[in-house]
């Protein structure tokens, strides 16, 4: 009862993805990055089967390899849906026999898009074509992407909940967004995102190079101009 979006930026080498759902707190359960994959667990999701697709890809593995070890770690693998999305492009999906129809997987350019329990088959393909034409960094593709696919029909639940995770280069998010629980969470996830955005380079400056980082009324400052 999710559709999600896993994407990547060719110009940035950025990667992330963005889920929503109807039930509370989605980000803590569905979709991890690796240092060059995306993996997603839905449907009645495994949030241990991510660790396992990220170790497959990182050990050498392709996207098709990375699913084939979360599927074979899975228990009752008929109930997931399961997709990884790596830097080259290339990307892996499997959904289980018992997952709610509509359901399936999508690939487009540079990017993934699962879902299931939704109102209409035209959901994965709004949510491609949004990410495809849609211009600017990767978190306002991604999100587009989900409101695409809300407007589209979503799932037959209303939303309560919506997330964000795009990494760059180093190895923590870069953009790490929660929505939990929300009459409008793809809504409030843009609007955080908006908030978000002026401050995300300065944070990084202060992971990377304390030193050099701007103080934080002018951090907090960036976010109101």
């Amino acid at each position: 009862m999710t559709f999600s979006l896993a994407g990547i930026c060719r110009k940035t080498g950025q990667i992330g993805c963005a889920v929503a759902t109807s039930s509370v707190c989605v980000g803590a359960r569905v979709g991890r990055v690796g240092r060059d994959c995306v993996v997603l667990s839905q449907a009645r999701t495994d949030p241990r089967l991510h660790a396992v697709g990220i170790a497959a890809h990182a050990a050498g593995g392709d996207a098709a390899a990375a699913l084939a070890a979360m599927q074979a770690a899975a228990t009752a693998p008929h109930w997931r849906q399961l997709g990884v999305l790596e830097r080259s492009g290339a990307a892996a999906h499997v959904t289980g026999a018992s997952c709610l129809p509509s359901c399936g997987g999508l690939v487009g350019r540079d990017c993934l898009a699962l879902g299931n329990y939704l109102a209409s088959d035209a959901v994965l393909p709004a949510m491609v074509e949004a990410f495809e034409t849609t211009a600017g960094p990767l978190a306002e593709r991604l999100i587009a992407g989900l409101a695409a696919g809300l407007a589209a029909g979503g799932e037959l639940d209303p939303l309560q909940s919506a997330a964000l995770l795009v990494y760059g280069g180093p190895d923590f998010a870069y953009a790490d967004l929660r929505i939990d629980k929300s009459a409008t969470p793809v809504a409030e996830l843009a609007l955080l995102w908006q908030d978000w955005k002026p401050k995300a380079d300065a944070y990084v400056v202060r992971t990377l190079d304390p030193d050099s980082a701007p103080p934080s009324r002018e951090v907090e400052a960036a976010g109101q101009r």
